[in-house]
């Protein structure tokens, strides 16, 4: 079983140096995969990463915030072989780049202090949200090309296997693919979570289930003051409108190049005022905790195609940062925001300027379609380079695979080996 990590590096670009920036990070994007900057596709522990150049604001509340470059993965753990692999392969591409950026190293380049520096520099997600868990990208790219492989098999030997049942036909299934030296792999199942991991898993829910419960008498009452004193802010709190621009819209879409796959990008200011702060950062730390037990495969507070997702809380807790990759288009995947999660996502995005009139954090928000579709434009940014390492796997896809592995094991019945026929 694998588990996950986020990697955010955040930096201020040096002053005249963002156009070269930019220049660039269009190199990497121009072959994401095999550029000799960043070469992704050599990268094994990668599901995911992006380059974002997010523009300054000089109006935000407190100190202007200038130009920054975020760079991100989503990767297999442990996390020391995920940097190795990111030094060994694009090291010196990623020391040039951040080179043009303040708070970086100085002199020349060193592999081993750059591996120190992305240990060191990654900001810690407020939540990590991940959709396909516990697989790693081998595993996910293996099960992908067995399900091809096997459904390759079966439009070959189509007409001889139309007559036959379906324990037949799966049996001829399994004597193919266990005959290709390229599926050896397969042979074997994927070992499931250890029973140390998933008793403390279930210690850790039930554990603070308890403390819940024991602390109700003054959890309750201290909430309903809490929403008491919110729902007094928002009363008070004008509205700031947030204005459609087509043209960059238009440059938004036009960069969902992929069939499958896409990502979305956003950069917010939080709004004001130490109670908000205080209630976001509860609220993002409780959805951390509590999303690998109530949103999972894929569906994130019941969006079902979110592959991994993250919201970072930046510059003195001024800004949020919202990084998602997900099958379709934005969109569909903003459509899915108003129609599916209304409620749940205007808990944690309610915090920032220009996002639609809450009352109690939960009503109105994202009920509010338009308002909510110019704020979602409006704050989401050009992604300059993005990779998905299965840019043609979806979340269904990847679980519908697995499924398909595990029908390679044990013995099924008639019915059973229908069903399983039916994954394909």
């Amino acid at each position: 079983m694998t588990l996950h990590g986020a990697l955010s590096i955040i930096l201020n670009i040096k002053q005249g140096m963002k156009p070269q920036l930019i220049k660039k990070l269009q190199e990497v994007d121009n072959d994401v995969n095999f550029n000799s900057i960043v070469p992704f596709k050599k990268i094994s522990t990668i599901h995911f990463a992006r380059f974002v150049v997010a523009d300054s604001d000089p109006n935000p509340h407190g100190a202007p915030i200038l130009d920054r470059l975020v760079f991100t993965t989503n990767y297999d753990l442990p996390e020391e072989n995920h940097i190795n692999e990111l030094v060994k392969y694009a090291g010196p591409g990623l020391w040039d780049i951040f080179s043009m950026c303040d708070g970086f190293l100085t002199g020349s380049y060193d592999s081993k202090r750059l591996a120190d520096f992305l240990h060191t520099n990654s900001k810690k997600s407020a939540t990590f949200y991940v959709g396909v868990g516990n697989r790693s990208v081998t595993q996910i790219t293996q099960e992908h090309k067995l399900r091809n492989a096997v459904q390759d098999y079966l439009d070959e030997h189509c007409s001889e296997l139309t007559t036959k049942d379906a324990a037949t036909i799966r049996k001829s299934i399994v004597n193919h693919v266990n005959g290709m030296q390229e599926f050896a792999w397969a042979r074997t199942p994927e070992p499931p979570a250890s029973s140390a991991y998933k008793m403390t898993r279930g210690l850790k829910i039930a554990g603070v289930l308890l403390l819940l419960v024991i602390l109700s008498p003054i959890i309750i009452p201290f909430v309903l003051i809490w929403w008491l004193i919110m729902l007094l802010i928002e009363i008070s709190e004008k509205d700031v409108p947030c204005k459609l621009d087509k043209a960059h819209v238009r440059a938004l879409v036009e960069r969902e190049k992929a069939i499958v796959q896409t990502q979305f990008s956003a950069v917010g200011n939080v709004k004001p005022g130490w109670f908000r702060y205080r209630t976001m950062m509860f609220l993002l730390t409780l959805t951390d905790f509590l999303a690998p037990y109530l949103y999972t495969k894929g569906k994130l507070s019941g969006i079902p195609t979110v592959h991994f997702a993250r919201w970072l809380i930046v510059n003195e807790g001024r800004q949020m940062i919202f990084l998602s990759n997900f099958d379709g288009n934005s969109e569909g995947y903003l459509r899915d925001f108003i129609h599916i999660a209304a409620k749940q996502l205007t808990l944690m995005f309610t915090h920032t300027i220009g996002y639609p009139k809450t009352r109690l954090m939960l009503l109105g928000g994202a009920k509010d379609a338009k308002g909510f579709m110019e704020w979602a434009r409006e704050k989401q940014v050009i992604t300059n380079v993005w990779y998905s390492a299965y840019p043609d796997v979806s979340v269904k896809n990847v679980f519908h695979n697995s499924q398909i592995r595990d029908g390679f094991y044990g013995d099924m019945t008639e019915e059973q080996a229908r069903k399983w026929l039916q994954l394909l």
